[in-house]
């Protein structure tokens, strides 16, 4: 049975009446202490998600004069005109043997200047980043204890674990995503399997410096940064057989899980 967490308390009755928009965090990977770990709990105001691409760039004009060079190498020619510089001092450039900066020379003595016919190169997208920051107002002694239940499994599976004297395993990863009721909520992005790669705490700072009488804050902010497993590809986040404007959408379906001896599980 999978070991839950509801933050607040009341969110649990929301979920089950269908009404509440949360997010959930599954983790998953192996060396937990239950084999299945959710964290709930409602969505932070001003949640983003960026997406970028890579792109580089490369100088086509030395690769072109090579060719060139290579191709007219054949004819004969009675006297060198703008062209033939520019890709002489294109190579010798791109080779090193621009020697004294004789290229550069023969190019201002001819009032003329290498085209390097820069081209873009697409290299991929970015893997992507994100952030969430929660505020855990704990009403009672129980919710506080709730929320630093929260705090801890969160920093827990950051980390790696110790495997023998010299190497480490990596840590879970986390599964996230955002609900409405106990469906996902096709409204919002859907987030691929990510590493928590940060995590701040900060306790009561919502006015005052107040303790519950077992001595725990009062509220604790939470702020978490994930980066995804992996870069992702158009198919990863669409169906690429719908084409029409109208009906584009997310791909919300996720890969299975494996429970601890190898079978596939849902979820």
């Amino acid at each position: 049975m999978a070991n839950t967490i509801a933050f607040p308390s009341t969110l649990r009755k929301d979920i089950d009446d269908g009404t509440a928009n949360h997010v959930s965090f599954q983790i998953i990977g192996g060396g937990l202490d239950e084999d299945l770990f959710k964290i709930h709990m409602y969505i932070p105001q001003g949640f983003s998600l960026g997406d970028t691409a890579t792109f580089g760039s490369i100088d086509l004009g030395v690769i072109n004069a090579t060719k060139s060079l290579i191709n007219n190498s054949k004819e004969e020619k009675n006297e060198a005109d703008a062209e033939d510089i520019a890709i002489g001092a294109s190579v010798m450039k791109n080779l090193g043997l621009d020697i004294g900066g004789s290229a550069d020379a023969a190019l201002v003595d001819q009032g003329i200047a290498i085209n390097n016919q820069t081209t873009l190169t697409f290299e991929g997208s970015s893997i992507r980043t994100f952030n969430f920051s929660f505020i855990l107002v704990a009403q009672s002694e129980a919710e506080a204890r709730l929320a630093k239940t929260i705090e801890h499994t969160f920093r827990k599976y950051m980390y790696a674990k110790k495997e023998g004297e010299f190497a480490i395993k990596y840590p879970p990863i986390f599964r996230i995503k955002f609900l409405s009721g106990d469906e996902i909520n096709t409204n919002m992005p859907k987030l691929f399997d990510s590493y928590l790669t940060g995590l701040t705490a900060a306790y009561n700072t919502q006015g005052g410096n107040m303790f519950h009488a077992d001595g725990s804050p009062t509220d604790i902010q939470l702020d978490l940064a994930f980066q995804e497993q992996k870069q992702l590809t158009r198919s990863d986040l669409y169906d690429l057989e719908d084409v029409a404007p109208g009906s584009i959408q997310q791909d919300f379906t996720y890969p299975e899980q494996k429970t601890s001896n190898g079978q596939p599980r849902g979820g």
